[in-house]
């Protein structure tokens, strides 16, 4: 009987070679894991200073951004301010420059008032006032301002100032009243709006009383001007707070 062993021999070979090819790592797998291993290894033989330069440069060139944006929107806010204050310093202005005044009580409209207008408003002067107050039409048929609005009917507060010093009335009294018609919204109003407001505080006001739409109006004003004021500080302080912050980022860090 022929034996077995050759074919046993020539088996076991063949299952020893298929184990050694089923588990040993292929030649891609091998070129991947060095790749892998090179990049990782370049990465971090990168110089940090050209990593650090480059966000240097990046922080610059964000100040030189918020510098230039910044200061447009800064010098057109800081060129606001005066104008703020310009239009408050008319009126107190108007206060000390010996205007008539009936004297008696003052004015109870809160402390708004106070602080815009630096003095007590007299009651009897703004009850004066509301009821010299001409129309809109006979203050537009003699205005003397040259801006468009005024040419189109609507009224100035130059032109209402004027006729109401021809009456006689207390400058203080006569800034608060248009100051109220115009709820902070310049120094143009509307003739419908005038007439209107006109109308209504003589209606409500009685006896050694003013209207207390009147009172509200004129907080209304001085509630504009406040937040407007404040507003535009807030974006002040917030426009040159991001151009210190882009420059410090950019030249201290």
């Amino acid at each position: 009987m022929p034996s077995n062993r050759p074919f046993l021999y020539t088996l076991a070979a063949l299952l020893l070679a298929a184990n050694i090819c089923a588990f040993a790592p292929s030649k891609s797998a091998l070129s991947l894991t060095k790749s892998s291993t090179a990049i990782y290894y370049d990465l971090n033989d990168l110089p940090t200073h050209l990593l650090s330069g480059e966000l240097v440069e990046g922080s610059q060139a964000k100040f030189y951004g918020y510098f230039a944006a910044g200061s447009g929107a800064g010098g057109i806010g800081l060129a606001q301010l005066p104008s703020m204050f310009n239009e408050a310093a008319a009126a107190r202005e108007s206060a000390s420059a010996g205007s008539p005044t009936k004297g008696g009580p003052a004015l109870n409209a809160g402390p708004l008032v106070s602080l815009y207008y630096d003095n007590e408003i007299s009651l009897a002067d703004v009850s004066d006032a509301i009821s010299k107050a001409p129309t809109a039409d006979f203050i537009s048929s003699n205005s003397q301002s040259v801006n468009f609005m005024a040419s189109k009917g609507y009224i100035d507060k130059n032109d209402f100032i004027r006729e109401m010093n021809k009456k006689g009335c207390n400058a203080l009294a006569t800034y608060s009243v248009f100051d109220a018609i115009s709820s902070g919204k310049g120094g143009i109003v509307s003739p419908v709006v005038y007439d209107e407001r006109i109308e209504k505080y003589r209606q409500e006001s009685g006896a050694g009383e003013v209207a207390s739409s009147f009172v509200t109006d004129l907080n209304g004003f001085l509630a504009v001007k406040v937040g407007a004021f404040i507003g535009l500080v807030v974006c002040l302080l917030v426009d040159f707070g991001l151009v210190a912050k882009a420059g410090i980022e950019g030249f201290l860090s």
